[in-house]
């Protein structure tokens, strides 16, 4: 099964081509940590539209670890079955900061999911800035800042996400 996976990822990155960055489509997976003891994961499809405007429609995975209270440490359940949240989402992200290899994004969005127990609605606020790497790809760090309605846990989630924009094909 990971062999198989592995292949699929490296068929999709050799075959991407070059192509100029506007009116691109990438792939996104970005991970990071959130305040106070938060993983994030995002996988999302962005469609750039002119001067690196883009729409982001992805889908977000956040955990929240704590210490075990029998042994003081952080242990596999505490870690993976602590608090567990999921959602899928829309966002806009207008160009504010361009440069010759790089530019940033304001981003602007909302999510519906859940936290395995009731609906959680959130809106999310931040700021991304990309990187241009060769034949399309793109490494991006993003400052977010997340309200999660009605969540009495985690109302706001702040932190640090990085990851990669991975062109997809034109036809």
């Amino acid at each position: 099964m990971k062999k198989k996976l592995l292949s699929m990822i490296a068929a999709v990155c050799l075959s991407a081509s070059a192509f100029a960055q506007a009116h691109s489509d990438r792939i996104t997976l970005g991970v990071g940590l959130l305040y106070e003891n938060g993983l994030d994961a995002t996988l999302s499809w962005e469609h750039e539209t002119k001067y690196h405007n883009a729409w982001e429609y992805f889908v977000n995975g956040y955990l929240k670890w704590d210490e075990c209270a029998s042994c003081g440490h952080i242990c596999p359940d505490s870690f993976w079955k602590n608090y567990r949240t999921w959602g899928v989402g829309a966002a806009y992200k207008p160009c504010v900061v361009r440069g010759r290899n790089h530019y940033g994004n304001v981003r602007i969005g909302a999510s519906v999911g859940s936290n395995t127990d009731k609906f959680l609605g959130g809106f999310h606020v931040g700021y991304e800035h990309n990187f241009a790497l060769r034949k399309g790809w793109v490494l991006y760090v993003q400052a977010k800042c997340d309200l999660m309605v009605p969540d009495r846990e985690d109302l706001f989630r702040e932190g640090i996400v990085i990851g990669f924009k991975i062109p997809t094909l034109k036809h």
